[in-house]
C-alpha cells in the first residue's frame, strides 16, 4: 500500500483522519480542534514498535473506525519501504528560448499516436520514472538526451 493511498482510506472512515507532516503519517479524530494526534507512523517504519501513540486523544474514534486505521497501518508495514511512495513524474524539457519553453510530449488522438512538443505543461507532458526507463530501453540512442531533458514534476503540479 502506497502512503497517499492509506490517507485516503482513513480519510474516508467517519471518525479518523490522517495527513502526512515531516516524513510521519499522523492519525488524529476526525473532528478534531487541535492538533493532538492518536497515532504517529513514521513513513519509513519496519515493525509496530516504531509507532507511537497517545490513547488519551482517541475518545471519539469509533471502533470499526480503529480497526480500519490498524489494518491500513499493517498493510503499509507489509508494504517494503520503497513501494510505499508514489512514483516520481518527470516532464521532458525540449527547447528553451526567446519564445519561452517546450515540453516534449506523447499524443493519443483516436487512432493517431504521436509526439508533440507543448507551451506549456500539460498531462500529456507527465511520465512517470518507469515510463522514461522503458523509453530508454527502446530507444537506447535517445537515453542521454532523456537523462538531459528530465525534470521533475512537484505533486501539486501532477494533477
Amino acid at each position: 500500500m502506497k502512503i497517499d493511498e492509506a490517507v485516503k482510506f482513513i480519510n474516508g472512515t467517519n471518525t479518523a483522519f490522517a495527513e502526512v507532516e515531516d516524513g510521519d503519517l499522523i492519525i488524529f479524530e476526525h473532528n478534531r480542534v487541535s492538533d493532538d494526534w492518536f497515532l504517529r507512523f513514521p513513513t519509513k517504519a519496519k515493525t509496530w514498535r516504531s509507532i507511537i501513540d497517545d490513547e488519551d486523544c482517541l475518545t471519539d474514534v469509533e471502533p470499526q473506525d480503529l480497526a480500519r486505521v490498524m489494518d491500513v497501518i499493517q498493510r503499509l508495514l507489509d508494504t517494503p519501504v520503497e513501494e510505499r511512495f508514489p512514483e516520481k513524474k518527470y516532464r521532458l524539457r525540449w527547447i528553451d528560448d526567446k519564445l519561452g519553453k517546450t515540453f516534449l510530449g506523447f499524443n493519443n488522438q483516436w487512432t493517431e499516436k504521436f509526439w508533440s512538443t507543448y507551451g506549456v505543461p500539460t498531462s500529456n507532458t507527465i511520465f512517470t520514472e518507469s515510463e522514461l526507463e522503458q523509453l530508454k530501453k527502446d530507444n537506447p540512442r535517445l537515453a542521454p538526451a532523456i537523462d538531459a531533458m528530465k525534470e521533475e514534476v512537484k505533486d501539486d503540479e501532477a494533477d
